[in-house]
């Protein structure tokens, strides 16, 4: 008796329209997409840093500037 097994459940990337099991991808919690693993995390490092607890943040979420960032030609006060 196998005790794991490949889910038979999949989902489709709302970007690439690629079939994926729901294990390989996720939501992003900005943007509410369903994402396969490469549109939702972009990378193995930042696929490590979603397992340890940081947001799961699509890699076009994470590309647009956030108002709390500082621009780089803004003064500093």
């Amino acid at each position: 008796m196998p005790v794991f097994k490949k889910s038979i459940f999949f989902s489709e990337c709302d970007r690439c329209h690629v079939r994926f099991h729901i294990g390989a991808g996720g939501v992003c919690e900005r943007c509410r997409k369903i994402l396969c693993d490469n549109h939702l995390h972009g990378s193995l490092v930042r696929r490590i840093q979603v397992s340890f607890g940081a947001p799961p943040v699509c890699i076009y979420c994470r590309a647009q500037r956030s108002p709390s960032t500082p621009k780089a030609d803004a003064p500093r006060t």
